[in-house]
């Protein structure tokens, strides 16, 4: 009788388990490894303001994106919602927990940048972003965070329903504060100095 091969169990190395990207742990690790990198490269952890409260809407001050939430968090939903449009446009035939990474991978990737000195120098000369220090490491978090949620926001409701809420959020952040995902893409990319005066209220 010949001895059965030993096949050992995919989850026997846990390591290589919770850490590859077909599992919901390499989201995880992802971020906190982005956390990681933020707060070894200098980055403040609740902002240079100490005040210790949750949300902050003074948004062209040295308040913006210093506390967990403010209304940027807002766009970091709509970056989810995007996201999960692209990835199932290209991507269907992916687990939604490989999806979800890819998104997860996105946004660890864009606080990496956005809180480079070359970005954040970017948004003090060209944008209304004069006093713009870069994120708070815990803000860098929740956007991360925000960026999930409307991943899955999108799954749950459909394109319809999420494309209408896009199109609400960025309508009413116009209104609140004279900015939203589109103009601040715009004004990082190609500034226009009519939106900025507009924006400072000139």
């Amino acid at each position: 009788m010949s001895e059965a091969t030993y096949q050992p169990s995919p989850r026997s190395d846990s390591f290589s388990f919770y850490f590859r990207p077909n599992s919901w742990s390499a989201s995880a690790f992802i971020v906190v490894l982005t956390i990681t990198w933020l707060v070894g490269s200098g980055g403040e952890v609740w902002g240079e303001t100490n005040l210790y409260w949750p949300l902050s809407a003074e948004v062209w001050s040295k308040q913006n994106s210093q506390h967990p939430i403010d209304p940027y968090t807002l766009t970091h939903m709509l970056h989810g919602v995007l996201c999960f449009w692209l990835i199932k446009l290209t991507l269907p035939q992916l687990p939604v927990r490989r999806q979800f990474f890819l998104a997860i991978l996105f946004a660890c990737a864009w606080e990496v940048v956005e809180n480079s000195s070359f970005v954040i120098d970017r948004y003090r000369m060209v944008t209304a972003s004069a006093d713009y220090v870069g994120d708070a490491v815990v803000n860098s978090f929740m956007d991360i965070v925000a960026c999930g949620v409307g991943f899955f926001f999108a799954r749950a409701v459909g394109f319809g329903i999420s494309f209408a809420v896009f199109v609400a959020v960025e309508v009413l952040m116009i209104f609140w504060i004279r900015d939203n995902l589109l103009l601040n893409i715009l004004m990082i990319v190609y500034p226009l100095d009519g939106v900025k005066s507009w924006q400072i209220g000139l």
